[in-house]
């Protein structure tokens, strides 16, 4: 499949009417928060076609996170140019309802298989579009530059979800390694006796993910952009993308639990609390309902936790994080048509009064 702008009307590499359902040709699918959803699919597309992989960031059997390569076609579940795969954005991810109360919440993109209706859905994945560096390194050398990393609460639900369905069919065995958790009538609500079971849950929870290490897949696709140091001019080499696995994300937020103080309920404790609510409430009625949530979150909008650049930079430093491999010469190939005049960037007082020295003489 040649992919290209289509009497020159606006488009994205790799995405068009008949696989997605985005219409590029119409300015809504340019809005901020569409466009950081869909660009990075269109960059991971025109990566595959330039045959320069990603680099993944999946767990191993010593519970350490080391980057290596991954295919495009790995991520989206399917050949990223077939005529059979349709890219879903802000979409439900149905593989998922069983076990699920209710109505699933949505997630960044699904990939399914349009020709295979038993085996519809492929992948559900979030995208974090973010800034190299951020604020908490763009003062550092570039070699210590990092990005900071805000996760939503529908993040903890698609995780919680891709855990379990890993264990679907080692339904009993999953209720036996949690037994221990939930045994003495765990006090949901009780913050102190939570903190003293902290360790105990993060072991718990350490043994369940190294168990099925295997069955680990792509879930959190991060697209880095990178700039001459904090001002807004892209670097010459200035795109890459990296892909966070299930299990690695999820020791992202046990680390984060282990590196607080212990005495504080902090939010990522919530969501690790919050986590294990889930897996309680699979082990009793084998579905979880995302959507009431007494320990947890008031709204889909609030943190489920933040890491800053300076936090994330040991787990994904490596080669491509100093050098992003895309030029910003090749944002033209990805971004087609003319779609760059349909952008709506957000109009924020200190962008431009930071790009108005004029103002200032």
């Amino acid at each position: 499949m040649k992919f290209s702008s289509i009497n020159n009307q606006p488009a994205l590499f790799g995405l068009n009417q008949s696989n997605t359902n985005k219409d590029f040709r119409q300015a809504k699918a340019w809005g901020k928060n569409s466009f950081n959803n869909c660009f990075p699919v269109a960059l991971l597309c025109y990566m595959k076609s330039q045959n320069v992989d990603p680099v993944y960031l999946p767990l191993n059997k010593k519970w350490n996170i080391v980057p290596k390569k991954i295919d495009v076609n790995s991520i989206f579940g399917y050949t990223y140019d077939s005529e059979d795969i349709y890219f879903a954005f802000e979409y439900t991810y149905g593989k998922n309802q069983q076990f699920v109360k209710g109505t699933l919440p949505r997630i960044d993109l699904v990939t399914m298989n349009n020709s295979n209706s038993e085996n519809l859905w492929l992948r559900e994945l979030e995208i974090k579009l973010t800034a190299l560096p951020d604020n908490s390194t763009c003062n550092l050398s570039e070699e210590q530059y990092g990005c900071e990393l805000v996760v939503r609460p529908n993040t903890i639900v698609h995780l919680t979800l891709e855990i379990i369905n890993g264990y679907a069919e080692y339904q009993q065995e999953f209720s036996e390694i949690l037994r221990p958790i939930f045994e003495n009538n765990f006090d949901w609500e009780g913050k102190n006796s939570f903190l003293e079971r902290i360790p105990d849950i993060i072991q718990t929870i350490r043994y369940l993910l190294l168990k099925k290490v295997e069955n680990q897949i792509p879930l959190v696709i991060q697209p880095v952009w990178k700039t001459i140091g904090k001002s807004s001019r892209l670097h010459e080499n200035c795109l890459d993308v990296f892909v966070w696995s299930t299990f690695a994300f999820a020791k992202l937020l046990l680390d984060t639990v282990e590196q607080e103080n212990p005495r504080k309920f902090s939010r990522a404790k919530r969501a690790v609390l919050w986590l294990m609510k889930m897996f309680s409430d699979f082990v009793r009625d084998q579905k979880i309902d995302p959507h009431t949530v007494s320990v947890g979150f008031s709204k889909q909008t609030d943190k489920a936790f933040a890491l800053s650049g300076k936090r994330t930079h040991s787990y994904m430093f490596c080669p491509e994080l100093v050098g992003p491999r895309i030029k910003k010469a090749e944002i033209k190939n990805i971004i087609l048509g003319q779609g760059e005049k349909l952008l709506s960037p957000e109009r924020r007082l200190d962008a431009i009064l930071a790009h108005s020295p004029e103002l200032f003489m």
